[in-house]
């Protein structure tokens, strides 16, 4: 192992109530210790306690819930439940002394209404050097000084062999052989040094990994190359036999065409005739939108000129929203009294109550014998007097609700007085809107008003008649110079769509040689790929031979296969173990 690990002893082990041992301390003091003993005498027991202090685990690596930590009796059950079980260890670990110790107990406790003891599981406690610690704080102080896999493979014959994974097992021999770096290995050997160059500081495997990852892609692009560009020169056979030039002269003579049309259509809409009709119809519109205009202010100014109500309006809201709310406070007033009421009531039950007490404590309370006079005299004074008192506070509590009452009442009373005065003013402001309502006169037209708008409506339907005429004969021509137009503009749209074909040619031809330089560019690095991989295959045979001899020449006895040959001739690792 490396220099730099630490030198642990252990000086005394001592079990207490563990398994099959009441108690043993084994006290060893740094020695070699050899424990002899006939089959389930508890020789493993002591291991089991061991790494059940160290790790919370047996030898065999399983936890508390999984074995039987407590002794047992002989039908299997804890002969104990209230012994505590303890594992307590001293260790020289570099010359200093650390002692450790886990104790293991049941949890019983009483519940309410219950004299009978209930299970509620099992505690542990940790110790560092008798100083109490939480388990994370155990498990730290514990690592500190070894971890759990070092520990096992030091103390237990068949952990390395049987318990560990191979990867690990080989992780720990190269550890222990101080096995040279890949890069190291490479330098060795002049034929891998373009490898060591091409993997810097990648492993290996993550070199490898990023080369197969590269070939997959170049590979696809090599193999779809061929196809990409049939499919690229099937494109241009198709646009191969068309006569671009002569598609171009078509479009302007379709443009031409066009325009020719559009100013057809356009002289017949601006034929001036029609256009002074309709300049005409619009002027009589505006005039008849003026005359109506005029008419709406006429008559918005007779019904403003009548009296204001708003204020009619806003003091009568007022008035209804406070009725609404005393009202409400009314209400809650009223429960007031009939509570207070009661609470006299029960004032009055409770005096008559008090006032038919008698006194009734003539005998001695211990021996059953008549009081003497002066005794019996002094307790019917006391109860005379007590009696007395209570009575007045009854009566001042029951002058005090009674005052309440009256006051409460007068409240109900004003109340009840100021919503009828409201409800009257409300009454009045109705009746004043109602009647200044029934004052304002009648709202009228402008004089001129109805004769004016009577011509202008004539006005415009005459000159309505009269476009109609003169658009009736324009209307069919129209109509067939915008279907010729229509046409023209599909036959302008496909020509161009031909035309647009001269561009896919000129992107098809770029396309074809951008495939062809990726087909040459992927084939060249699938070479470079290749050579790198084959370099990698021969590498990893010379470091097989390399790294098992190096790592086997450290053995007098046993020799391990890092490595297993395939039949097609590569390496690989052996997943059955060394």
């Amino acid at each position: 192992m490396k220099k730099s690990m630490k030198e642990i002893k252990i000086n005394r082990l001592t079990l207490e109530n563990f398994k099959c041992h009441r108690f043993l301390d084994l006290v060893m003091d740094g020695r070699n210790v050899s424990i002899y003993g006939d089959n389930a005498t508890g020789k493993t027991s002591v291991y089991d306690a061991l790494t059940w202090l160290l790790f919370g685990k047996d030898s065999m690596g399983n936890g508390e819930k999984n074995i039987d930590i407590k002794p047992l009796d002989a039908m299997g059950e804890v002969k104990d439940h209230q012994a505590i079980t303890a594992v307590e260890a001293e260790f020289a670990v570099d010359g200093a002394i650390q002692i450790f110790k886990r104790t293991y107990r049941e949890v019983w406790a009483t519940r309410r209404g219950s004299c009978v003891p209930v299970y509620e599981g099992n505690t542990s406690d940790y110790f560092v050097n008798g100083v109490p610690m939480k388990k994370n704080a155990f498990d730290a102080a514990i690592k500190d000084m070894v971890s759990e896999d070092l520990f096992r493979m030091l103390t237990s014959v068949s952990h390395f062999a049987a318990a560990m994974k191979w990867q690990d097992r080989r992780a720990v021999l190269f550890d222990m052989a101080g096995t040279m770096t890949d890069q190291m290995i490479m330098e060795r050997e002049e034929r891998f040094i373009p490898l060591r160059d091409s993997v810097g500081s990648l492993t290996l495997g993550a070199y490898k990994a990023m080369l197969l990852h590269q070939k997959k892609g170049l590979t696809g692009v090599r193999d779809d190359s061929p196809t990409r560009i049939n499919e690229c020169q099937r494109t241009l056979q198709d646009i191969a036999d068309i006569d671009f030039a002569s598609a171009k002269e078509e479009e302007l003579s379709l443009i031409h065409k066009k325009e020719g049309i559009q100013g057809q259509i356009l002289a017949m809409e601006q034929d001036t005739v029609l256009e002074t009709k309709r300049l005409e119809l619009r002027e009589a519109k505006l005039q008849r939108d003026h005359l109506e205009s005029r008419n709406r202010a006429h008559r918005e100014a007779q019904r403003s000129s009548g009296r204001d109500l708003s204020y009619l309006y806003n003091e009568i809201s007022r008035e209804q929203a406070w009725v609404s709310k005393s009202k409400t406070y009314l209400m809650g007033t009223k429960r007031a009294v009939e509570r207070i009421e009661k609470e006299i009531q029960d004032s009055r039950d409770a005096w008559i109550q008090v006032n038919g007490e008698a006194f009734a404590g003539g005998k001695c309370p211990s021996c059953g014998q008549t009081l003497p006079f002066e005794q019996l005299q002094a307790a019917t004074n006391t109860f005379n007097r007590r009696k007395e008192a209570r009575l007045a506070a009854i009566t001042q509590k029951a002058q005090e609700q009674q005052e309440s009452l009256e006051q409460t009442r007068n409240r109900v009373q004003e109340t009840e007085e100021e919503i009828t005065r409201r409800e009257s003013r409300i009454q009045e402001i109705q009746e004043q809107i109602q009647k200044a309502k029934e004052e304002v006169a009648p709202v009228t037209d402008l004089p001129e008003y109805a004769e004016g708008m009577a011509q202008i409506q004539d006005r415009i339907l005459r000159l309505q008649a009269e476009i109609a005429d003169l658009s009736a004969d324009s209307c069919k021509v129209l109509e067939r110079l915008r279907g010729e137009m229509k046409a023209v503009d599909g036959q302008i749209r496909f020509i161009q769509g031909v035309i647009a074909k001269e561009g896919i040619k000129d992107q098809t031809e770029k396309r074809i040689r951008e495939l062809k330089e990726d087909a040459r560019n992927a084939a060249e690095a699938l070479e470079n790929i290749e050579r790198m991989l084959f370099l990698m295959e021969d590498f990893t045979r010379f470091k097989a031979k390399f790294v098992e001899g190096s790592i086997n020449d450290r053995f007098r006895i046993a020799t391990f296969r890092l490595f297993r040959e395939q039949a097609n001739g590569g390496l690989e690792d052996p997943a059955g173990g060394l």
